[in-house]
């Protein structure tokens, strides 16, 4: 038996709106995300993914940075920046006529020259041998 954290579990964007309510404190989260914003006076990027694509509900994720402010590169702020991101599903809200997931990041890299279809690929593809 191991006394570490269990390891995280790759996921889309949507997904963590179901996740909000339920494995928030045990289970950590991992997903490619593009920054729509970063706000400095709380720590906060907005990110997000548009998959799968309309007529789906948009889902945005606003995740907390502080923990690893000392460690950001500015370019994982910058808008249009696809990053990767693990973390904690803190709760599911309403924001702007749009469902917004709050994520308290533990991890965060840029994804650099990502391959957003291979990428999309591979999630459907784990998500379906499940």
């Amino acid at each position: 038996m191991s006394n570490g954290p269990l390891p995280s579990t790759l996921v889309f964007i949507n997904d963590l709106q179901s996740l909000a309510q339920g494995e928030k404190s045990t289970s950590s989260y991992q997903a490619s995300l593009s920054v729509n914003g970063y706000d400095t006076s709380t720590g906060t990027l907005t990110v997000h993914h548009a998959y799968p694509p309309p007529p789906h509900t948009c889902v945005v994720a606003l995740v907390d940075v502080n923990i690893l402010l000392s460690t950001l590169k500015s370019t994982d702020t910058q808008i249009g920046e696809w990053i990767n991101v693990i973390g904690y599903v803190q709760e599911c809200e309403v924001k702007l006529g749009h469902k917004a997931v709050r994520v308290q990041a533990i991890m965060l890299w840029s994804d650099g020259n990502i391959k957003l279809a291979d990428y999309e690929k591979a999630v459907k593809e784990r998500k379906e041998a499940e």
